[in-house]
Parts: structure tokens; C-alpha cells; sequence
């Protein structure tokens, strides 16, 4: 069992340092094979437009077909779409096996948060899932810095089949090693139900974070490089700043500190990783400097890495194998939602600045606190009927 779980993360790491690793280089390709700016940004889009819907499918798969099928067949596809960048030769195209490279990824992502809500126990759960967020944060950290070094010696094609290969070992280590079976209907107890099954209210506190997180994420990455350059940062201290971010939320997941929600109760440890997202969003609105900049997206990894293993714990807490493919998949889909939106309200949150003097980040800590108002609730609601 010990080695399925390192195999999860491992496949997990791989995943994300191909999404990671290649965020900074799509749209210079696609600019290089002759798109417009316009065109450039559906490209890039279109991997979280088909990452929404294929994780929602695939989370459905995941539950009728077990764990390891959608997670091979993912991993497969996405070395598919790897492979073919190199020979594309239209932007027109590359839009195509881009939604591809998305559909393909979005099968792994529920595949692999349901083995590990199926491998731990309820006490540990926060403790997998610490491990979880310590491989989607490392990814973070090597996988932009390494596919930019790659690209400047060896070019776009050695990046691209350098992943595609990681992709097919991993997907035949995965074929030979992981056990997929599919959950027996004893294994439904009194949670089973299908999509109904997902409208339990703690759950909801799993996809409200997972919305709310993304969505400050999506105003960072648009903003946070827009102000730096515009204070006159370099690009390396602008990467500085997300590499703290990710540097503390690994840190934290990796200590001790990564099972806090295993000790003090999932609802608890959502409400503080919650409160030091906003508190570091609003400090970030009115700083100047590059260092206390620092500090501030220090706090946020922080925070993040304690909301991370909490959000993901109650996935496997309030589903049974039957449904866990499914809230899976929900709880990946609003990472694909928050993102989607933070992103799109780029254009109305500068808007807003200009007329109102309302700072992009302080819009997304708004939206952090009606999440955590709505964890709040939802734990008051759960003491009541619990009490009476």
C-alpha cells in the first residue's frame, strides 16, 4: 500500500510538472506557429475549458470503471498530446491537441485524489492528502524554471517529448503496480446515491475553498506580474515571489503541520488556512516593496497549505467508493471553475481599481471570506444537529 500511495504522488508530481512546466511556454508557441494575440489566449484556454468537463466525466468513469483505467487512459493521452506538439505546424491545431492534452489530464486528477481517499484512513486523511498538495507544490517550483531552461538549450521539441515520455513510463509503471478494481456494491453504505450524494453541505465547504483559492489564484497570476513590472521588478524576482508561495506551502504540508485537520477537525482548519489567504491578499494590496511582497505570498502559501489537506480530506470523509470518483472530479472542476473565473474578471476588476480605487486583491479576499462565512456556517449548522 505504502508503495501505490509514493506511486499516486510520483504520477501526481509528473502531471503537474507538465501543467506547470508548461503554463509560461503555450502561448509563445502558439505565437511562434503564427497566432494572433487572440487566438494565443484560446490556446492557453482551452486546457481548463476541456479540464472542467473531462473532470467532471471522468470523475463518473472513475467511479464505474475503478481507479486505474481513467488513470492510465488519462496518462496516455496526455503523452499522446505531447508527442504531436513538435509536428503541429498550424495554431488551428495546436488548439485541437491542446483540448486533447486538457480532456487527458482531467482523467488523472479524480483517478488519483479517490485511490488516496480509498488508501487512508479517516484519521490519516489529512495527512495523504498534506503529501498530495506537497507533490502539486514541488511541481510548482521545478517545473516553470526547468521547461524555460530546456527551451533555451534545447528547444521547444526536446520539452515537449522529455514529458511525453515521463507520461508513457508512468502510465506503464501504473498499469503494473496499481490495483483498479471496481468498488463493490457493499462498499455504498448510507452515503451512496449518486450525484445526490455530492449536495451534503460539508462537502459543499470542499468546493466552495476549492473555488474560492483558485479564483484568488487566477488575480495573482494576472496581476501580481503586471504590478511587479510595473514597479520594476525583473521577471526572476516576479517568479521569486510565486516560488515563495509555493516554497511555504510545500514546507508546511511536508511538517507535522500537514495533518492539523486530522487534530483539530476539517471545518476548523478550512476557516484559518482561509483567514491567512485574505489576510495575505489584503497586505499584498498595499505593499510596494519586493521583499515584504515576499512575506506576504509566504503568508498565503502558508495558508494555503493548511486549507489544502483539509479540502481535499473532507472529499474522502464525506463519500464512499461508489461517489468519491464523482466529488472527485467537482472538487478538480473547481480548480478549472475559480481559475476560469479569476482570470476573466481581469478586465472588470481593473475597471473597478481605476473607478473606485478597489484593488484586484482585495476583490479575491472578499471572495475568500464569503468562503470562509459559508465554512462557517455550514460548521455552526453541523454543532446544531449535532447538539440536538
Amino acid at each position: 500500500m505504502a508503495i501505490e500511495l509514493a506511486l499516486v504522488y510520483l504520477i501526481t508530481f509528473i502531471l503537474f510538472l507538465d501543467t506547470h512546466g508548461l503554463s509560461p511556454l503555450i502561448s509563445p508557441y502558439a505565437r511562434m506557429l503564427g497566432a494572433t494575440v487572440g487566438l494565443a489566449g484560446w490556446i492557453v484556454g482551452a486546457f481548463s475549458v476541456a479540464n472542467l468537463f473531462g473532470n467532471l466525466g471522468g470523475g463518473m468513469w472513475t467511479d464505474r470503471a475503478g481507479r486505474k483505467l481513467p488513470l492510465v487512459v488519462g496518462l496516455l493521452a496526455v503523452g499522446t498530446a505531447l508527442m504531436i506538439y513538435p509536428a503541429l505546424r498550424s495554431p488551428q491545431a495546436l488548439l485541437a491537441v491542446r483540448a486533447l492534452h486538457g480532456l487527458g489530464s482531467a482523467l488523472v486528477t479524480p483517478a488519483c485524489l479517490a485511490y488516496l481517499g480509498d488508501a487512508s484512513l479517516p484519521t490519516a486523511r489529512g495527512r495523504t492528502m498534506a503529501f498530495y498538495g506537497v507533490a502539486y507544490g514541488m511541481s510548482g517550483l521545478v517545473g516553470p524554471p526547468l521547461g524555460g531552461l530546456i527551451r533555451d538549450r534545447l528547444g521547444y521539441p526536446a520539452v515537449f517529448l522529455g514529458l511525453s515520455a515521463l507520461m508513457f513510463l508512468m502510465a506503464l509503471v501504473a498499469l503494473g503496480q496499481l490495483k483498479g478494481g471496481r468498488p463493490s456494491q457493499e462498499e455504498t453504505g448510507a452515503l451512496s446515491g449518486g450525484w445526490r450524494a455530492l449536495l451534503r453541505p460539508r462537502l459543499s465547504v470542499s468546493f466552495v475553498a476549492s473555488f474560492c483559492w483558485t479564483f484568488a489564484l487566477g488575480t495573482l497570476l494576472v496581476f501580481l506580474p503586471l504590478i511587479g513590472e510595473a514597479r520594476g521588478f525583473t521577471a526572476a524576482r516576479v517568479g521569486m515571489l510565486f516560488g515563495s508561495f509555493a516554497l511555504a506551502a510545500s514546507l508546511l504540508q511536508a511538517s507535522p503541520l500537514g495533518r492539523l485537520s486530522d487534530r483539530w477537525g476539517r471545518l476548523p482548519t478550512v476557516v484559518l488556512g482561509m483567514a491567512l489567504i485574505a489576510g495575505a491578499l489584503l497586505l499584498l494590496s498595499f505593499l510596494t516593496t519586493w521583499g515584504p511582497m515576499m512575506g506576504a505570498m509566504f503568508l498565503y502559501g502558508l495558508g494555503f497549505g493548511i486549507l489544502f489537506p483539509a479540502k481535499s480530506a473532507l472529499v474522502a470523509d464525506e463519500t464512499t467508493p461508489l461517489t468519491r470518483g464523482k466529488a472527485s472530479g467537482v472538487f478538480a472542476a473547481m480548480f478549472s471553475v475559480g481559475m476560469i473565473a479569476g482570470t476573466g474578471m481581469a478586465g472588470a476588476m481593473e475597471r473597478w481599481h481605476q473607478a473606485a480605487g478597489l484593488h484586484p486583491f482585495q476583490v479575491a479576499a472578499m471572495v475568500i471570506l464569503g468562503g470562509l462565512l459559508w465554512t462557517a456556517f455550514v460548521g455552526l449548522m453541523d454543532r446544531q444537529r449535532r447538539m440536538g
